[in-house]
């Protein structure tokens, strides 16, 4: 036991010497707990800038050009008859989509026909061509309501009578775990369960490819103890710095910017532990990899993206050919994404996600023994 604890202080020394290490082991985790959720905050997108080509110029035209101002989602920016003058806001990013009345469109309500309007979004920014399309749409589909009630009530409805002839089976949608159907409850959790894994596989490699360029001799007390002792007592030492992370990200962060936390804090800790310890001992199986110091993050930063599509949240993970989805099943980030979400969004429990949770302890235990191979390997070679 006294061994496993030198070597656990041992590395901590270490990485409290080592500045490099120690800004992407502790430095970003705090820069990404305060600054990453910030730009997602609002959490939807709202009065995105739109422009009315308003070919008609009738007040039932400026009456739908109003409706489209009172939706959350868009803000008239500018009402025109000029179509040059709407196509060089949109190219000039100055509106993030067009709705082009026509010049007919109040003789032809008028006359009971249906009147066709158009709807442009620009497509460059996802976001914005999201909630402009949407805002259009339904500020369009209110319009049309407003126009068939008015016809129901002229033809003797009451009120309550034209709105149900109107919508025979009202549809009510409310979204069970992310109310307000926000992009930050949305990503934010989900990458912060990523950056726990990056910062250790860039860290821990910084610290490796600095050994192995340094070849300094071990200090007394690692050197006596075994490679097993060796590699578990290094990993004690990350184990509880990233505790402490853990707790920042799965807590604090959570409660301070408001994110969904449904789960119980014994089965969030539950998935937590053996995701650490399988992201600490692939960092220090993968560590053994790199001769350089910059190597870690030359290599490891370009998973980052491709370990997020395939955690199942952004991308359906049926949609990705099984021998990928396979491979970067030994990432620990990929189980213990969707695992963590489910938990803590959803309020599922451990058996909910137990596939996941053996994966993680699965993992556990096959990078435990590579790292005590790659520690027995390197003494064998010293």
């Amino acid at each position: 036991m006294s061994d496993l604890l030198a070597v656990a202080w041992d590395e901590a020394r270490t990485v409290a010497r080592d500045v490099g290490a120690l800004l992407v082991l502790v430095g970003a985790i705090l820069v990404y707990a305060v600054f990453y959720p910030q730009p997602y905050l609002p959490e939807v997108l709202r009065d995105v800038p739109v422009v009315v080509l308003d070919r008609d110029d009738t007040p039932a035209s400026r009456a739908l050009a109003r409706t489209v101002d009172a939706h959350e989602l868009v803000a008239v920016a500018r009402r025109t008859t000029d179509p040059a003058i709407a196509r060089a806001m949109v190219l000039a990013g100055e509106a993030g989509g067009v709705l082009e009345i026509p010049a007919d469109f109040a003789r032809t309500i008028a006359r009971g026909e249906p009147a066709t309007v158009g709807l442009f979004a620009d497509a460059s920014t996802f976001l914005v061509y999201r909630q402009a399309l949407t805002g259009l749409a339904e500020s369009v589909r209110v319009f049309s309501a407003r126009i068939e009630l008015r016809r129901f009530a002229a033809g003797g409805s009451g009120a309550s009578e034209a709105r149900a002839r109107r919508d025979p089976i009202p549809l009510v949608v409310r979204s069970l775990y992310n109310p307000v159907e926000g992009y930050a409850s949305y990503i934010v959790p989900a990458v912060l369960v990523l950056i726990l894994q990056q910062t250790l596989l860039i860290g821990v490699g910084m610290l490796a490819g600095t050994r192995a360029e340094d070849a300094a001799p071990r200090p007394p007390r690692r050197a006596a103890a075994g490679p097993a002792t060796t590699v578990l007592g290094r990993a004690l030492a990350y184990l509880a710095l990233y505790a402490l992370h853990a707790t920042l990200y799965f807590g604090l962060a959570r409660r301070l910017f408001d994110f969904p936390e449904r789960g119980a804090a014994g089965d969030v800790a539950a998935l937590a532990l053996p995701f650490l310890l399988a992201a600490i001992f692939l960092a220090l199986t993968a560590g053994r990899l790199f001769r350089r110091r910059e190597s870690a993050m030359q290599l490891l930063l370009f998973t980052s993206l491709p370990a997020i599509f395939l955690a199942g949240f952004a991308w359906p993970s049926e949609a990705v050919p099984p021998a990928i989805r396979a491979l970067f099943l030994l990432l620990p980030s990929s189980s213990a994404i969707p695992a963590l979400l489910r938990v803590e969004q959803m309020g599922a429990d451990l058996a909910a996600v137990r596939p996941e949770l053996s994966t993680l302890w699965a993992l556990v235990a096959l990078y435990f023994v590579l790292a005590w191979l790659g520690e027995r390997r390197a003494r064998a070679r010293t």
